[in-house]
């Protein structure tokens, strides 16, 4: 028995397969036509197996065919028709109550009302009874007719003087007076403080002053450059010497500290002076230098003088030569 039951299950699923297959089929609505064309945007589509039922969703394209020839193609709507309208739901219960809101502001007081007519006369009292209250007053009579004038009474005494009136506003101005005479002279006033120089024209040029007195002599200034030589000059006479030396000084050294050195060389006793000359040297440039004299200063002696601006830690020397014979 448990063997005809294994058996019927397969069968059983079998049958269930075959429903749902039927009912997918019977579900859908509509093929593709002939020409493909398809509505994606509103329809369904699905390839359902002609053996197996099996049903397969496709999105087809227009001008192609949506299933092979072995399935079949189904479609349906996207949006099925709307139902009735539900029945009204119950009515919710009341809300609780809400807060009492703050009080108004007071308004303003209404306008005077009319007054009230008079009350009726009341009615008399018993003779001899209590004296009844009074009733309420009534309303005012109209106005009487003015009396005639009485007789003018006797006169008042005089009152007191009243107080001072206010000044009156000032009148407007006289008339100016005749000039009066012409009153003393009056004493001298002090001097006013001198103006300002006035600017006048340029006056002419004045004749030259007389030469002032001479200046001190400036101090020496630098050696200039050496001169070119001179030419020669004309041969003396010819001497009755007839033999010549030249004599030459010892070298005079000076620092860069001395601008200005002198030396000078003799001829021997017996010996006449002929001529002189000089030289100037120096550890710097040659251009530091210059031989500014060179003269016989005795009848038997040639002086040489020289300056220099040579820089620092340079020296320089003056050396005197003399022709004697």
């Amino acid at each position: 028995m448990s063997a005809s039951t294994s058996r019927a299950i397969p069968r059983r699923r079998g049958a269930m397969t075959v429903v749902m297959a039927a009912m997918l089929t019977l579900a859908v609505t509509g093929s593709a036509s002939a020409s493909y064309t398809y509505t994606p945007t509103t329809r369904v589509y699905a390839c359902v197996n002609r053996v197996t039922k099996v049903a397969r969703l496709v999105i087809p394209r227009n001008g192609h065919a949506a299933c092979p020839s072995t399935q079949l193609l189904r479609s349906w709507l996207k949006l099925g028709t709307r139902g009735p309208a539900g029945p009204i739901g119950l009515t919710g219960p009341a809300g609780p109550a809400g807060l009492n809101g703050a009080d108004g502001a007071q308004g303003p007081a209404g306008p005077q009302g009319p007054q009230g007519d008079p009350g009726p006369q009341g009615l008399p009292g018993t003779p001899g009874g209590a004296q009844g209250d009074p009733g309420p007053a009534g309303p005012a009579g109209p106005a009487g007719a003015d009396g005639a004038q009485g007789p003018a009474g006797p006169a008042g005494a005089a009152g007191a003087d009243g107080a001072a009136g206010a000044a009156g506003p000032q009148g407007p101005a006289g008339a100016v007076g005749p000039a009066g005479p012409a009153g003393p002279a009056g004493a001298a006033g002090p001097v006013g403080p001198a103006g300002p120089a006035g600017v006048g024209p340029a006056g002419p040029i004045g004749l030259p002053g007389a030469a002032g007195p001479a200046g001190p002599a400036g101090a020496v200034g630098p050696a200039g450059p050496a001169g070119a030589a001179g030419p020669a000059g004309p041969a003396g006479p010819a001497g009755s010497l007839t033999t010549t030396s030249i004599v030459q000084s010892a070298v005079s050294s000076f620092a860069y500290t001395v601008k200005s050195g002198t030396t000078s060389v003799s001829c021997a006793a017996g010996k006449t002076l002929l001529s002189g000359g000089g030289v100037v040297s120096t550890t710097d440039t040659l251009d530091k230098v210059r031989l500014t004299s060179s003269y016989p200063s005795a009848a038997n002696t040639w002086t040489v003088v020289g300056s220099a601006l040579v820089l620092k830690g340079k020296t320089w020397s003056v050396k005197a030569y003399a022709v004697c014979g």
